[in-house]
């Protein structure tokens, strides 16, 4: 062994210590950090430290994972729950008091416990990594334990610290004793591994200790701690510290040695390895306390320091030097005098007093000296300073300061010398003493003087140097321009020369070849060709002499001149090159010198404006990020925008590309007019085929029905589907001859030029290219056949009409009962045809909004091509046509010998242009695949409607911006209008600022046109604008004739920097319209408004705008829009500014598209503008508003104005706790949760919507914990625990808040101001809908919503004559009757009402209506009503639609007439309502003044939807187009009889609930443990990527949602703990995707989840994704049948064994509806909201069956309750016999028992006295006793007696319960209807039924609960 002796090896060398049997050295050597090696074991025993308060939990990327400490188990616990599944590590960091000096720690143990928490099966095991780290000293080493922890099991770890357990965490290299002892010498961070397994949901760490030898421990004693001799200056059991007065230098072995600290006796700190002293005593200071701190004297090195006495303990000075009893000071600013005792000028005080001091004068005299009293500090008057008084004298010049100082210091030696000189006596000594201080006197004023001088000689020069600076940069800025330009124009001609050289050689080039085309010819004809193609003997002379002819004229053309001209031009620009060079030398050497100068003064201003520099680029730096989202968004609509453009200029070129090859097309237009003759028959085929059709349903209700013929209805849905393959195949062959090949032919025509040019060297013309393509094209549709495909389709066709005919045939003598089902599947699969269109057209649609690079890259290069194609063929036909007469003279001469030559070269043509345009199919098939690509992710729907949200708050941002724009003559803006237009139709209020520039700065602005609001057919509906002759015009048409007004003033000009502007509002109230003008409305002093009235006749009053052609240009328009006449001017020259339309804030910076404008380099327009803190709230955002969160008592404030019923006012949140205030029936209401209990509200009866000011404030004590509300007058006190926010909420809350806490009530509509918290005044600066303004409409109320039987009624209006009457109004309402508007005198009573959806207009002397619209208007748009009484009669505009007849008004008195909007039962809304007055000008009708209102909601209409900022999750183009998704199973809809078809009729429904209870097309899953719906999968949709989505909403931790798949092979999807997981097996190997967020809350969720090959993919919401792939190369093939729920056969173990508890709805797989339901078991409607006991029957029909349950006997009774929403269908029925069986059902709100035996049948019948849809639940009870049957509804009784001679019960029968199946409908029974409603507490003889032990369930049924009302 290394480190013992002795002879029987037991004693340890020197150096070393403790013999340890289990060393392999024997004994440890000494350490001491290399100071010395003596040392023993220590005598010290092991204590372990424990701490487990401060642990924390860290991911790899450092980054905080909550935890939580348990002090019952001393434990830290962590919830990984929310944690991404992208991380694999996380670590346990120790607190500090694990760290520091742990030396003694050698060789104890490191233990702690670990657990991780989860589902074992679903928990693997993670890559190894080190289980402790340590670090210290630069040094980080790792140990890693043998064995892994196991999942959900305690984890015991143990280490003991040596260095045989640690190696380097960098290279793994082994860690020496020397090392570890650094290490723990300085221990600066313990880490343990956290995370083990993936899946696991909780970690915890308890019981780390580490051991250390401690004197006070109670352990074993710690050998392996060393026990050091350490020398002087050092400390520690291994000498690892520095004794005080010590500091360890860095340049020693290991940590460093310990060297004596030089502080000069002052100090017994330093720091470690500089050396420099810490906290120096004795007033010393400096780096080694080597000198005297400021304000004392004395020797620091050798003495020690005083204070100076200036003045006496008053240390006012910086330093003083004392010579014996001399002290001179020198003072801290503000002090003056040898000892500090006085006060400078400028400051006042007695520094000389305890504890006194100087302070500044707060005099401000511009510097001077003795501003102020210098005891007392009072300002001293002083004379006036010379100068303006508008100068700054505050700040003053640092060398006037010093030389005011300078003054004052001889001032007071001056002083000094006077007191000296009062106290001498005159002698010799001292008149030598005055002349001496004579002397220095002059000397003094002369240098004086000198200074004075030259200071202001140095000003002069400065002067002189700043002008000259000043005049050498305007000369270089001008000499910059003239060189610029001058260089612009020699690169110009340069640039037009080498064009010319170009063309030039290019047309030498094409004469050489054309000559030698022409020697070629020759030869030929000479006979010389050594080829052998020689033209045939004949007149060669006529040939020979034309030829001649041809060269000399070829020759004789000259190009010279053209020549000539182009080389002077370059050397013109050469000579002109060649000058302005040497003119740039020239003054490039004479301007050195000057732009040294002016480079060194410009470096000099930079220096200066560095900071300002830095202050910008911060402020630049916050609003780029303030912005960076709207910035985004822009590019992105510009970038969208330019795509577009593209595309339709790339379309256009193909078109006019393809317009060249018309003339070779013309055959195969002959061939499309047979293929639609094809077509035609084909539609006559299949409108033959759909009236027999027709026939064959008619026939089907009128015979019986038989089960016995199946295969006809088989044969008949084969015929079906042949008839659909042969359609698809026409259709096919349709799209493949005119999308293909006839596509590819006219590109072959367009680009032959290019393959014609490289293919023939001789000159050939078009022609014969053209009509070869046309020949190709011919043939290649000769090869598709297309006729005799046309005909054998319709001979098809014929025979397949004669097959059907003989099966009608066959049908009419046996029909099967399976028909009804064939008709369903062929509406399904029509719906689903649509649905499948729409999604395709919505999924391009969003594909459009995507920018995707690589497609931007395909249509550059389409382009690119397209492009070069189109320059070859210009410059092919511009080098044909000088030739192209002789070349046909040939052609016709010689063209049959070289028939065969021109084929070939023809031949070879086509091949290229097959190879160029097979590029094209390239890109589109490309195109194709990434659409494809696209296509799956079926929730992209929803990601483009989350940009479409955000793209239009960006768009309301850009609204907010009140800014001007400048219009210089040609540009203009087409303005994006709000979304709204039929609110435009019956009212319009458009404001907005016009200026225009002064006469000197641009004329001609005495024509321009301002705007224009209408189609883009200028001759229907619009509004518009114009100057003209200087004054504003407006014009505006409702499809009638045109109204124009001009206004008498001009209109205002001013300079554009400062705009005045004038302010135009425009007000239209169906045909009537006003102008309001206000001259100079943005200066100081704004003229009076001015009123202007218009009227547009009455035939038309609204202004219908098409929304898909509807424009909104301002300030200009594009070249091919045509104004209307009274428009048509140049556009505007000036400024313009939006400012609002129909209350709606609007600026033109919202702009779809710009012409000639670039808003980014056109600066805007400048106004006056008032400063307001009102802020308008639009009823469709909200403001945050950060606040103190920990403040003891908050306070806020605002006060607010409104003319709302409803609204959001505050509101605040954290975690489940919120307050809320709110105004609910116009006063105010807190709904608050304080803690676990439900949420409680408390209100004050106060009105706050009168559009008064109210001021409301709201007080917090926490400690108190109370709540104040103040409402002017009024308070609300509410009391309990009072939480924490840092954030709340003005006017509204963001979507996810108002879902999270369930908040129904919209958003604040008003106005805001006043606006305070808690520490001070609130500025809002992130809104979303909020303007910092009011306008002045605001107020206005124009819309209302009406709940049954409300009322809004009006007096004291001062209506017009009847002979001038009008009434009009816009209504919405779902509801086919009601009251809309009621006007009434005392002599007669006006109404228009809505009867059955038809509106009808009445009076009260009239019998019938005098006006009945023939269509109905219960749709829930937005229609209007118009009721005009004239001299030319009554008449009533619907939608302008007109009603006339001669009946004319009766006389309306002018006493108590009254207005009423609404009544008898009206459900809706009514706006825009404008009823002519006498002594008012036409306006529209405030709904909130001079009104009463009963069951009314003022503003807004609860029927429309949210505006965009309260939108709901989830697209609903995504829910519209797949609502059908799942179908109803096994649904019985029989055909039904005349008669209960008549009774249906007649019967009355109930009306809808006040809310939706059943989700449409929803089905409940989980009634059972195996509750599930088994799908097969049809053969077309079985692809090798299966992509399945499914809706879901559950509340439900656990269960199977989706289940396919083999015991080889399976896919699944089902819930764990609240989270969805997609497991995918295949071949052993095993995939799990888990959702990032928890889907049981109760809302609706969409699951994309599906296998491309390996790789897994789960979508939830659109937004949250996972992908995957299965370890190797397994793959997942979809074969088995598909499960949703939970199947019954076997299923992997790993699965959740049961069904999921919740519902499913539009199930798809790649896209495509699922409706190929081949089972279903316990599965039911899904129901939305509360449910209570009983069994739901709904609208699409269904019943239960129990077999053999009921004896029906001679004595008999049936009890059951109801709760219908249909007052006509079965209820129960007994039996199954014709002859013995009981029935009870509804008849059109009668209740009716019928009992049919052998001997009859007898009936009776309750009719109520009310309706049964009242809500409520109706017992029902049916009894037979001694023959007599007696129902009993109530407390309502029916008896009928009869002959009931019933055999004594000797079998059970059936119960039906809801309905009745269909072979049972050959009774006689006058309903076959099912049940819709609700029924419970069945009981039979006082027994009650089990319904859940039901043996058959049919159709939609929920056998779970009914909804409760």
């Amino acid at each position: 062994m290394e480190n013992v002796e002795g002879t029987e090896c037991n004693v340890c060398r020197e150096g070393s210590f403790y013999l340890d049997p289990a060393n392999p050295k024997g004994c440890t050597r000494c350490f001491c950090f290399g100071i010395n090696n003596n040392c023993h074991s220590t005598h010290k025993r092991r204590a372990k430290f424990v701490d487990m308060m401060g642990w924390r939990l860290e991911t790899a990327d450092r980054a905080d994972i909550p935890v939580s400490f348990n002090p019952g188990s001393s434990s830290v616990v962590a919830d990984l729950q929310e944690l991404p599944s992208t991380v694999h590590s996380a670590s346990w960091v120790a607190p500090l008091s694990y760290l520091g000096d742990k030396v003694s720690s050698y060789g104890g143990y490191l233990t702690y416990q670990i657990k991780s928490f989860g589902l074992p099966g679903d928990m693997v095991l993670l890559e190894k990594k080190p289980d402790v780290q340590l670090t210290g000293q630069h040094m980080s080493i790792i140990h890693e334990e043998p064995n892994n922890p196991r999942p959900d099991r305690l984890y015991h770890v143990r280490v003991q610290v040596v260095e045989g357990n640690f190696r380097h965490a960098s290279s793994s290299a082994p860690v020496s004793r020397e090392e570890l002892m650094m290490v723990l010498s300085r221990l600066e961070g313990v880490r343990l591994r956290g995370l083990y397994f993936t899946e696991t949901q909780r970690l915890s760490l308890s019981g780390v200790g580490l051991e250390e030898a401690s004197a006070t421990g109670s352990g074993r004693r710690a050998h392996h701690v060393e026990m050091c001799a350490c020398p002087p200056g050092y400390t520690g059991d291994s000498c690892q510290g520095c004794s005080p007065g010590y500091y360890r230098d860095s340049k020693g072995a290991y940590t460093g040695r310990c060297v004596p600290c030089n502080c000069n006796g002052h100090s017994n700190r330093c720091q470690d390895g500089s050396g420099i002293c810490i906290n120096c005593q004795h007033n010393t200071a400096g780096e080694h306390c080597e000198r005297c701190k400021e304000g004392h004297y004395g020797n620091a090195i050798h003495g020690h320091c005083s204070v100076c006495p200036c003045p006496h303990s008053n240390s006012f000075a910086t330093g003083c030097v004392v010579t014996g009893e001399n002290v001179r000071c020198s003072c801290k600013p503000g002090y003056t005098g040898t000892q500090c005792e006085r006060c400078a000028p400028g400051y006042f005080g007695n520094p000389q007093k305890l504890g006194g001091s100087c302070r500044p004068c707060s005099c401000n005299n511009n510097g001077q000296l003795g501003s102020c009293h210098p005891l007392t500090g009072d300002c001293i008057d002083q004379e006036p300073k010379d100068g303006s008084p508008g100068e700054e004298c505050d700040d003053c010049d640092s060398c006037v300061m010093t030389l005011l100082n300078d003054l004052a210091t001889m001032g007071d030696e001056l002083h000094l010398v006077k007191s000296q000189l009062q106290g001498l006596s005159a002698s010799t000594g001292t008149l030598e003493q005055m002349k001496h201080l004579e002397t220095q006197t002059k000397d003094l004023r002369n240098q004086l003087l000198n200074y004075r001088s030259a200071i202001s000689n140095h000003g002069l020069k400065m002067d002189g140097l700043e002008k000259e600076l000043s005049n050498l940069n305007r000369e270089f800025e001008a000499l910059q321009e003239k060189v610029q330009i001058n260089s612009r124009k020699a690169q110009t001609l340069h640039n037009n020369v080498d064009r010319t050289t170009q063309s030039t050689k290019e047309l030498d080039t094409k004469i050489k070849n054309v000559i030698r085309n022409v020697h070629i010819l020759l030869k030929q004809i000479s006979g010389t060709d050594g080829e052998g193609n020689n033209v045939p003997s004949g007149d060669f002379s006529r040939e020979l002499a034309e030829a001649e002819r041809m060269m000399t004229e070829l020759r004789s053309r000259n190009f010279g001149k053209h020549l000539r001209e182009a080389e002077a031009e370059k050397r013109d620009a050469q000579l002109l090159l060649n000058r302005i060079r040497s003119w740039l030398e020239n003054h490039q050497v004479e301007n050195s010198a000057l732009v040294k100068n002016i480079r060194d003064s410009l470096n000099e201003y930079e220096a200066k404006l560095s900071d300002l520099r830095t202050a910008l680029q911060e402020a630049t730096a916050q609003a780029k990020q303030a912005t960076g989202l709207n910035r985004e968004n822009e590019k992105t609509l510009e970038s969208i925008k330019r795509q577009v453009k593209e595309m339709n200029s790339l379309q256009s070129d193909f078109t006019k590309y393809l317009s060249t090859a018309d003339s070779s097309l013309l055959q195969t237009n002959t061939l499309l007019q047979l293929m639609g003759k094809s077509q035609e028959e084909y539609e006559k085929l299949a409108a033959t085929l759909n009236e027999a059709r027709r026939e064959l349903s008619d026939k089907v209700r009128e015979l019986s029905q038989s089960a016995s013929k199946a295969s006809l209805v088989v044969e008949a849905e084969t015929h079906a589907q042949s008839l659909q393959k042969l359609a698809k195949q026409l259709e096919e062959i349709k799209r493949n001859a005119s999308g293909d090949e006839l596509v590819r032919c006219a590109v072959d025509a367009a680009t032959a030029y290019e393959n014609i040019l490289n293919a023939i060297r001789a000159a050939e013309d078009a022609a014969d290219k053209a009509t070869s393509a046309s020949e190709s094209a011919l043939q290649t549709v000769i090869k598709e056949d297309l006729p005799r495909k046309a005909k054998t389709l319709s001979s098809d066709s014929d025979k397949l009409l004669k097959e059907a005919k003989l099966t009608q045939k066959k049908l009419r003598q046996e029909i099967s009962p399976a028909l009804n089902n064939l008709q369903q599947t062929l509406k399904v699969m029509t719906v689903q045809k649509g649905l499948i269109d729409t999604n395709i057209t919505a999924i391009r649609d969003d594909l459009r909004g995507i920018q995707r690079d690589d497609i931007s890259d395909m249509i550059s290069r389409a382009k690119s091509m397209v492009r070069n194609a189109n320059d070859i063929t210009d410059e092919v036909l511009d080098g044909l046509n000088p030739i192209e007469t002789d070349v046909a003279r040939i052609k016709d001469t010689y063209g049959s010998t070289q028939r065969e030559d021109f084929n070939k070269a023809l031949t070879d043509a086509d091949n290229s242009v097959k190879k160029l345009t097979n590029k094209l199919p390239d890109i589109l098939s490309k195109i194709e695949s990434i659409n494809q690509q696209l296509l799956p992710l079926g929730n992209i729907s929803d990601n483009v409607d989350r940009i479409r949200e955000l793209i239009q708050q960006a768009r309301d941002a850009a609204n907010k911006v009140a800014v001007p724009m400048r219009f210089n003559g040609k540009s203009g803006v087409e303005v994006r209008l709000p979304d709204d237009l039929d609110d435009l139709k019956g009212y319009t209020s458009l404001s907005l600022f016009l200026q225009r520039p002064e006469s000197k700065e641009n004329g001609g602005t005495e024509n321009m046109f301002v705007m224009y609001l209408g189609n883009k057919d200028a001759s229907r509906d619009y509004i518009g604008m114009a100057v003209v002759d200087g004054k504003l015009t407006c014009v505006y048409n409702l499809g009638e004739q045109e109204s124009e007004l001009q206004v008498d003033q001009s209109l205002t000009e001013s300079e554009t920097q400062e705009a005045v502007m004038d302010r135009v509002k425009f007000q239209r109230i169906y045909q009537f319209a006003s102008l309001n003008y206000t001259k100079k409305a943005t200066s100081s002093k704004p003229e009076t408004p001015q009123f202007h009235d218009m009227e547009n006749g009455n035939s038309n009053t609204l202004l219908n705008l098409d929304p898909e052609n509807v424009v909104f240009y301002v300030g200009g328009y594009p070249s091919d829009f045509r104004l209307p006449a009274r428009l048509r001017f140049p556009p505007y020259k000036g400024c313009i500014e939006l400012d609002d339309l129909n209350e709606n804030v609007l600026s033109l910076y919202n702009f779809k598209k710009t012409f000639n404008l670039n808003t980014t380099e056109v600066e805007p327009c400048r106004r006056r503008k008032e400063e307001s803190d009102k802020n308008y709230f639009e009823g469709t955002g909200y403001a945050r508003v950060p606040t103190q969160p920990n403040a003891p008592f908050p306070t806020f404030g605002q006060t607010i104005q409104t003319t709302v019923d409803r609204g959001l006012l505050f509101f605040a949140e954290n975690q489940d706790r919120f307050i809320s205030l709110n105004i609910e029936d116009g006063n105010l209401l807190v709904l608050y949760k304080l803690n676990s209990e439900p949420p409680k509200e408390k209100g004050v009866t106060h009105t706050v919507n009168n559009g008064k000011d109210h001021s409301i404030q709201i007080k917090i004590g926490k400690a108190q914990k109370l709540m104040w509300i103040n409402v002017n007058s009024k308070k609300i006190r509410i009391e309990g625990e009072i939480f924490d926010f840092g954030t709340y909420y003005l006017g509204g809350i963001p979507i996810s808040i108002r879902e999270r806490f369930n908040i129904s009530t919209p958003a604040f509509r008003g106005c805001m101001k006043n606006l305070k918290k808690t520490t001070g005044v609130v500025r809002l600066n992130d809104t979303v809908g909020v303007t910092k303004k009011c306008s002045e409409d605001w107020k206005l109320v124009r819309s209302a919503s009406f709940s049954r039987d409300g009322q809004l009624s009006f007096t004291n209006l001062d209506l017009a004559f009847p002979n001038h009457f009008q009434a009009s109004f816009g209504f919405q309402t779902f509801q086919p009757s009601g009251l809309l508007l009621s006007h009434q005198t005392e002599a007669n009573n006006l109404q228009v009402t809505l009867e059955d959806g038809h509106i009808e207009l009445n009076t009260r002397d009239g019998s019938s209506p005098i006006f009945k619209s023939p269509q109905t208007y219960m749709d829930g748009l937005l229609h209007y009503v118009s009721v005009i009484n004239d001299d030319s009669g009554l008449r009533l505009l619907i939608d302008d639609q007109p009603l006339k007849n001669n009946h004319r008004l009766r006389h309306l008195s002018n006493s108590q007439q009254t207005l009423r909007l609404g009544g008898s039962h009206f459900e809706g809304c009514i706006s825009n309502v404008f009823i002519q007055r006498l002594s008012e000008r036409p306006a529209v009708l405030d709904l909130a003044s001079k009104s009463t209102k009963r069951g009314v909601s003022l503003g807004g209409c609860s029927l429309n939807k949210p505006p965009f900022l309260m939108l709901l999750r989830g697209s609903t183009r995504f829910d519209k187009a797949h609502t059908f998704s799942i179908n109803q199973p096994l649904q019985d809809t029989p055909a039904a009889s005349p008669r209960s078809m008549e009774v249906w009729r007649e019967a009355q429904s109930c009306r809808p609930p006040p809310r939706a209870q059943a989700s449409h097309g929803a089905l409940r899953f989980g009634d059972r443990p195996t509750s599930h719906l088994l799908f097969t999968i049809p053969q077309e949709l079985l692809e090798p990527r299966s992509l399945f989505a499914v809706d879901v909403r559950t509340a439900s931790s656990r269960g199977l949602v989706f289940y396919t798949g083999t015991k080889s092979s399976y896919m699944a999807l089902y819930l764990s703990k609240g989270r969805l997981i997609f497991a995918l097996g295949a071949e052993g190997k095993k995939l799990r995707l888990k959702s990032k967020e928890k889907c049981n809350d109760g809302k609706w969720h969409t699951v994309v989840f599906g296998q491309d090959g390996e790789k897994g993919h789960l979508v939830v919401d659109g937004l949250r994704a996972q992908e995957g792939s299965l370890p190797g190369n397994s793959t997942f093939g979809l074969r088995a049948p598909v499960y949703l729920g939970s199947p019954p056969s076997w299923k992997p173990k790993s699965l959740p064994p049961n069904s999921f508890v919740g519902c499913l709805r539009n199930f798809q797989l790649n896209l495509k509806p699922l409706n190929t339901i081949a089972a279903s078991v316990a599965v039911s409607p899904c129901l939305s909201g509360s449910v209570e006991k009983g069994i739901y029957f709904s609208q699409e029909g269904g019943h239960i069956i129990l077999a053999n349950s009921v004896l029906l006997g001679p004595e008999f009774k049936l009890v059951f309750s109801i709760r219908p929403r249909s007052l006509t269908g079965i209820l129960m029925h007994v039996g199954s016999q014709s002859g013995k069986h009981l029935c009870v059902y509804m008849e059109a709100g009668k209740v009716t028992a019928s009992v049919d035996s052998e001997a009859g049948g007898i009936l009776t019948s309750v009719t109520p006295k009310q309706s049964l849809c009242d809500g409520r639940w109706h017992s029902v009870t049916v009894t037979v006793k001694q023959h007599i049957l007696h129902l009993e509804l109530d407390t309502e009784n029916s008896y009928t007696a009869g002959r009931l001679p019933f055999p004594p019960a000797s079998t059970q029968e059936p119960l039906h319960i809801g309905g009745i199946p269909a072979h049972l409908k050959t009774l006689k029974l006058p309903v076959w209807k099912s049940f819709f409603g609700c029924l419970k507490n069945i009981q039979v003889n006082h027994i009650p039924v089990p319904v859940t032990e039901a043996m058959d369930v049919q159709g939609s049924v929920s056998l779970n609960g009914c909804p409760d009302h």
